[in-house]
């Protein structure tokens, strides 16, 4: 890897202790008082040199993703992307794509950041997200806390938002129903669920959890960056299955759709 830039080198923040003072035991020795002699018949015992400290730890590096760089897309691998993926985990925005590989989760969560700050939805890592992206490294947080765990639906900004106790766990990339087919609002609960596919009037379900009705939270291989659904929730696979598997949305939770 090539040195660091000027510029990154500002990025990271380096916790640099301060350095011990070391006693030299031999210039201690050395600095004795020059008055005193010994004969032949006298016997000085000297007091064992205390033993030095032990060595400043390592400076701890905290790396933050640079506020200005190369634009970043789908299929890039380089160290920035990891910077990118710590950010936006940090931040709340779920992915689980191999550090440093730009994949189709990783654009996701860049998607779903970009709904939730109301930045264009592209899924690159260009200059205006890169900026509002690294500026800080502030939790989403839900617009509707409740107590215990809860789900949102944002769906003017198409993200879904799993808190517990009105604090974020993780914030979904989602597409909810079209102008056509809307998605219906209001408060629900996760009624029943289905380990597996289900083939409906609406579609294609994948591990569906049914809030109301026949709609429900499902995962699906096509969630684009705007409305486009039968009315259900659509979340990437690899979302539902996340969300099955970590026990996030158990029957009984409650789900907030505005």
């Amino acid at each position: 890897m090539s040195s660091p830039s000027f510029r990154s080198r500002l990025a990271g923040v380096a916790l640099l202790p301060l350095a011990a003072l070391f006693v030299d035991a031999t210039g201690a020795a050395a600095q004795a008082d020059p008055t005193s002699t010994t004969t032949p018949e006298t016997t000085t015992t000297v007091a064992p040199a205390p033993p030095a400290p032990p060595a400043p730890p390592a400076p701890v590096v905290l790396h933050y993703l640079p506020l200005s760089g190369p634009t970043l897309a789908e299929g890039a691998k380089a160290p920035e992307v990891f910077l990118m993926q710590i950010t936006l985990t940090a931040r709340g925005f779920w992915l689980s794509d191999f550090p440093g590989n730009f994949g189709a989760s990783t654009r996701h969560a860049l998607v779903s950041f970009q709904k939730y700050m109301g930045l264009p939805r592209n899924g690159k890592l260009d200059e205006l997200t890169r900026f509002v992206l690294g500026a800080t490294m502030d939790r989403a947080v839900p617009n509707r806390p409740m107590p215990g765990r809860a789900i949102e639906v944002d769906i003017a900004r198409q993200v879904m938002i799993v808190s517990e106790n009105g604090v974020t766990i993780w914030v979904f990339d989602v597409s909810t129903g079209t102008r056509s087919t809307p998605t219906p609002r209001g408060s629900y609960r996760i009624g029943r669920q289905i380990n597996g596919q289900r083939v409906s009037r609406l579609g294609q379900l994948w591990r569906p959890k049914y809030f109301t009705g026949g709609y429900a939270l499902h995962g699906s291989p096509s969630v684009p960056n705007y409305p486009a659904s039968h009315g259900c929730v659509r979340m990437t696979n690899q979302e539902i299955n996340f969300l099955w598997d970590a026990n996030l949305a158990p029957i009984g939770t409650p789900v907030t759709l505005y």
